[in-house]
């Protein structure tokens, strides 16, 4: 198994974090069976002390497997875009393999580049709603005071290329990493 950690907005965070949690998971649902065992072994009935302890460490046992669940949920991201896009990549700040939530829905968007007022995204998903991500991200960036930014996100890998050429053109804005950050705050 690979031990490298990998940050938000990595390509390979995604399923790095995946592992990460199930193993987590996996030790709390332990250590919660382990101390009932305890319990029950110890004085050779259910109802003890250790019981009512084994199954409050249920509470963030099962916190965890939600993690496990939303997870899962995330697609597998394309290992060829990534290596064609991060082969452009020049002074623009890029993040790779976000998975966006909203109370409506999710958006797995496998790149999002910014530079001064603009912010880009490719996603090679059909189902990938762009409009309505480009609304969610907008929406968030106005609840922290980040205004006047042009959102577009692409399903063409060959629009996004040429919009991230422009990019690299223009020059740099003050809150680029901080929109960046945000991007990765809001998502797994």
């Amino acid at each position: 198994m690979n031990l490298q950690k990998y940050k938000k907005g990595e390509f390979r965070y995604p399923p790095y974090e995946r592992k990460r949690v199930i193993i987590r998971t996996a030790v709390y649902f332990l250590i919660s069976i382990a101390v009932f065992l305890l319990g029950y072994f110890s004085t050779g009935k259910k109802e003890n002390l250790l019981t009512i302890v084994a199954v409050l460490g249920l509470l963030p046992s099962s916190k965890s497997l939600v993690s496990v669940v939303m997870y899962f949920k995330i697609p597998k991201f394309s290992e060829t875009i990534y290596q064609e896009i991060s082969g452009q990549e020049s002074n623009v700040p890029v993040i790779y393999s976000m998975y966006l939530t909203s109370y409506r829905s999710n958006f797995p968007v496998n790149c999002f580049a910014v530079r001064g007022n603009n912010l880009i995204g490719y996603t090679e998903f059909s189902g990938c709603d762009a409009s309505a991500c480009a609304e969610h991200i907008q929406g968030i960036l106005k609840q922290n005071s980040i205004k006047n930014m042009t959102i577009k996100i692409f399903h063409e890998k060959s629009r996004f290329v040429e919009r991230f050429a422009q990019l690299q053109e223009l020059d740099p804005g003050k809150k680029d990493l901080e929109v960046l950050t945000l991007l990765c705050d809001i998502s797994l």
